[in-house]
């Protein structure tokens, strides 16, 4: 939350997953007590979830050239780089694709796209 509200001041949106440790009840209250707008969201739908294309495109550039790790560190660094060299573009790109996205995903009844 600390750091959410350095970035956007109070008033934000939070929007997650069906993960348990996101609907159990301690998480609902800490929330709650936050007074944290909870955004409705297709549950386990990727193709509204742009974080998980942003996944592939840090795995592709880790593993390029055939990349292998023999130690966490290593794969860590990897990870890392790959974080700290995404391109602004392509974070932009996944950001003005979500109505598209909602709206495919509404023409489909929520089924997953081909994104």
């Amino acid at each position: 939350m600390p750091f959410a509200e350095n970035i956007r001041g109070r008033n934000w949106e939070y929007r997650h997953d069906d993960a348990p440790i996101h609907t159990s009840n301690a998480t609902k209250n800490y929330l709650n007590s936050k007074n944290c707008t909870i955004l409705e969201w297709s549950p386990k739908n990727p193709d509204l979830n742009p974080i998980e294309n942003v996944w592939g495109i840090m795995s592709r550039k880790a593993y390029e050239n055939g990349g292998q790790f023999y130690s966490v560190n290593a794969l860590k660094t990897a990870i890392e780089s790959a974080w700290y060299n995404l391109e602004p573009e392509i974070l932009q790109t996944l950001i003005m694709s979500m109505e598209k996205r909602v709206y495919d995903v509404i023409l489909k009844n929520g089924k997953t796209l081909n994104y």
